[in-house]
């Protein structure tokens, strides 16, 4: 007996032929690199913090990570501060400095509603 697979083309080809994207494009676009340093009180999860930056961002945040967790005097008793670098793209032009600071002032209000606020 032979060995080999079986490949369900058809489905491929419909959607293909229907002009749905099978894949999203590599945006060639440049990203604009933003760091914030949002300041939070101690009980407030990094989800909670990533999920109001996410909102606040919207289509334009294409990704974001941690890169500090500081607790101390400079921040205050029962809070934290959490530095995160953000990067905005849209996939069809190259943002302006406008765009990204409306998503920075967005953030900031859903950092609000969360009792967050940024540094600095």
């Amino acid at each position: 007996g032979g060995s080999g697979f079986e490949l369900e083309i058809a489905p491929l080809l419909t959607a293909a032929a229907a002009g749905h994207e099978l894949y999203e494009p590599y945006a060639e676009l440049p990203a604009v690199l933003e760091d914030l340093a949002v300041l939070v009180a101690e009980e407030v999860s990094a989800d909670r913090i990533l999920a109001a930056v996410r909102e606040g961002g919207g289509e334009l945040l294409s990704s974001m990570s941690v890169f500090d967790l500081y607790r101390g005097a400079q921040v205050g008793q029962g809070r934290k501060s959490l530095a995160l670098r953000l990067e905005f793209r849209a996939a069809d032009r190259t943002l302006t400095a406008e765009e990204v600071a409306e998503r920075r002032a967005e953030i900031e209000r859903s950092l609000a509603a969360i009792g967050g606020s940024l540094r600095g």
